[in-house]
């Protein structure tokens, strides 16, 4: 089963955020995660969000996903993430 690690994003400090994500790619692909895109142009068609950006991640479980965000090495990493953008994380897990 298939899943996929979704940040929705507004960005506080890009070199923050820049030095999070060149930390965080090499853990998520330690977990078989993959980036399948990202993109800072979001627009809302319907309803209201205020995160512009986005980030998708596809894992090959469920259970690899949430060990790859429940792992110390990803956790090390929250607080920078944190410091660098207001992010919405979300899970979803195909059956």
């Amino acid at each position: 089963m298939t899943a996929y690690f979704v940040a929705q994003f507004t960005v506080k400090d890009s070199a923050i955020l820049s030095s999070y994500s060149q930390k965080a790619g090499p853990v998520i692909a330690s977990f078989g995660g993959e980036l399948l895109f990202k993109s800072t142009a979001g627009e809302a068609l319907d309803g209201s969000n205020p995160n512009k950006c986005i980030a998708v991640f596809r894992f090959p479980s469920d259970e690899a996903m949430r060990s790859c965000h429940d792992s110390d090495a990803y956790q090390a990493l929250v607080q920078e993430r944190r410091n660098g953008a207001e992010m919405i994380i979300t899970g979803y897990a195909t059956s």
